[in-house]
């Protein structure tokens, strides 16, 4: 699709591609609407049926819970799980639009970049590395946030692996950023350039949430 879009501007990089733009911008908007009125309606759902609840029914209701499903199951109280879903609301949602926002402004800086590197031959050569270099930075707060959302969800729930995996995936980020270069494979004619920090933050924010979902799911059942 990408390679249909950029036609006759194969010099340039896709974040630059105008027609590339417009459609990630549409989709982002969408995407962080959506997101908007998930967690809305939840946090209406759930504030709706903690009001049924008397406060000194909440600790009965606790007990019955532990008795039910065992005491190596850990469960979260309703307060716990309305944090929860503040936290992930506001890093999904108020994050995320920062992050698109500063996505536009980074664009502006490698159209700029590029310029500059295409008029002068001799930086030329040095755009690769310095894309590679700062394009970590366009994803950093958005990863952060939510390996830091991983990270209090481990405390939440005693969950070491949760918390280790997030320690894990922003070590490899800042890794491919200082140590890992830019890497170029070619698929026919079609030339792509794969910044190992993008991969990470790209496989973190859907399939590392996706995942996590799962799991979350599968291992707590009172959340």
């Amino acid at each position: 699709m990408r390679k249909i879009i950029r036609a006759g501007n194969s010099a340039y990089p896709d974040m630059v591609n105008t027609k590339i733009l417009v459609g990630q911008v549409v989709i982002s908007f969408f995407t962080v609407l959506f997101m908007m009125l998930v967690f809305a309606y939840n946090w209406i759902k759930l504030n709706r049926a903690m009001s049924l609840i008397e406060e000194s029914d909440k600790l009965s209701m606790a007990l019955l819970q532990q008795e039910v499903m065992g005491q190596n199951i850990p469960a979260l109280s309703g307060e716990s799980i309305f944090e929860l879903l503040e936290l992930w609301g506001v890093i999904l949602v108020g994050v995320r639009a920062i992050y698109e926002i500063s996505s536009l402004v980074y664009r502006q800086f490698i159209l700029q970049l590029t310029t500059v590197s295409f008029l002068s031959p001799t930086l030329n050569h040095k755009f690769t590395e310095i894309y590679n270099t700062t394009h970590g930075f366009k994803y950093i707060s958005m990863l952060t946030a939510l390996l830091l959302g991983a990270f209090i969800t481990g405390i939440f729930l005693h969950d070491r692996k949760l918390k280790a995996a997030a320690l894990i995936l922003i070590s490899l980020f800042m890794l491919s950023i200082v140590l890992i270069g830019m890497q170029t494979i070619t698929i026919g004619s079609y030339s792509i350039g794969i910044v190992w920090s993008s991969l990470i933050f790209h496989l973190t924010e859907t399939l590392g949430l996706v995942s996590l979902g799962i799991y979350l799911r599968k291992k707590y059942i009172g959340l």
